[in-house]
């Protein structure tokens, strides 16, 4: 459904990041009143499935690429809506099959989700709540019958995040978000991500 998905967040941080070069070089910190929209990408630098490890089980919960991109407006200084696009590789540890039992495996999320936006500004820092909802796929590995499967669902998505400004229009970003997915039948697992980007003010 994404299958380029962690090329374009690379693509589109590399680009907020000589963006953001070239706002800060020439402009100190300034907050912008009023309505706004802005756009973003962030790479995760803690990212960390809930999956059990069996024992005797290979476990490694942390997949090695992990980032979003996105976008949004704000209606004022406190209230807007953001979309975004995320994307996690696999985690590694114990999964259920279609008939519940656990079973090595693997399983990876990614998907769409968009926001409300509760923000607070204090100085050159904005401190900001998401609350909304994502339409996620999941895809599950079973290393015990060599098959895989996916599954789409819609899941509640949480985020908070602290940003910078380094000019009045490009701030450096610190995100926390909860993603969730089904990934074979009823069987369902999170991730927690934080990750750190660049957003662009327009």
């Amino acid at each position: 459904m994404f299958p380029q998905l962690f090329s374009k967040t690379r693509a589109s941080l590399m680009a907020l990041i000589a963006l953001g070069a070239a706002g800060a070089a020439g402009a100190a910190p300034v907050a912008q009143q009023g309505e706004s929209n802005y756009v973003g990408g962030s790479l995760g630098l803690y990212k960390k499935y809930d999956l059990n490890c069996d024992t005797g089980v290979k476990c490694d919960k942390t997949p090695s690429t992990a980032g979003k991109i996105y976008g949004g407006h704000m209606f004022d200084e406190r209230y807007g809506v953001e979309a975004m696009a995320f994307g996690m590789k696999s985690g590694v540890g114990s999964i259920k099959d279609k008939a519940g039992a656990s079973v090595p495996g693997s399983v990876n999320l990614r998907g769409l989700g968009v926001s409300g936006v509760v923000a607070f500004g204090e100085g050159p820092f904005t401190f900001k709540g998401r609350l909304g909802v994502a339409y996620t796929k999941g895809k599950s590995n079973n290393y015990s019958t060599g098959t895989s499967e996916s599954k789409s669902s819609l899941q509640p998505l949480i985020g908070a995040g602290v940003s910078y400004a380094l000019s009045k229009e490009v701030s450096l970003n610190a995100d926390w978000d909860r993603v969730s997915g089904k990934y074979n039948g009823n069987a369902k697992t999170h991730a927690n991500m934080v990750s750190v980007g660049l957003s662009y003010k327009f």
